[in-house]
């Protein structure tokens, strides 16, 4: 019994320890002009707004990615469908063609529409953590 009890008090106490930032996190806040140096890294209300930080650049980061994906993707499927329809025009399956061509051109205008929301999703996470950053 006594040694559960133990055993307990010492798993409760390592995840209070996970509370503090790992150097890699204050190296991320010291590349985002957060000076970490000056700040008491004890305060739970500090720490709630640095891993906030962290947590809004991670998802801004996240929401550029895919955003330049889709975008990749469009732009790709726009030029390919240019050519395919250009080059269709003269052979005999011009139809067939023209048809692959334009929704090749429709998919990538589609894939266009789906970038917007991540674009501006990564610059309102953006925004949101240099408000934060301003604080410190």
């Amino acid at each position: 019994m006594k040694q559960s009890i133990i055993y307990c008090l010492f798993l409760i106490s390592l995840s209070i320890q996970g509370q503090t930032l790992s150097d890699k996190q204050i190296d991320k806040l010291n590349y985002l002009q957060v000076q970490t140096d000056q700040l008491s890294l004890d305060n739970l209300d500090i720490q709630k707004d640095l891993n906030t930080i962290l947590v809004l650049d991670r998802k801004r980061k996240t929401n550029k990615t895919v955003a330049i994906v889709l975008t990749s993707i469009a732009a790709s499927g726009i030029v390919l469908g240019g050519i395919v329809i250009a080059n269709g025009t003269n052979s005999e399956g011009s139809a067939i063609s023209s048809v692959v061509g334009g929704l090749t051109m429709a998919g990538g205008a589609i894939y266009g529409g789906i970038s917007i929301p991540f674009w501006s999703a990564a610059k309102k996470r953006k925004k949101e953590r240099d408000a934060l950053v301003k604080m410190f």
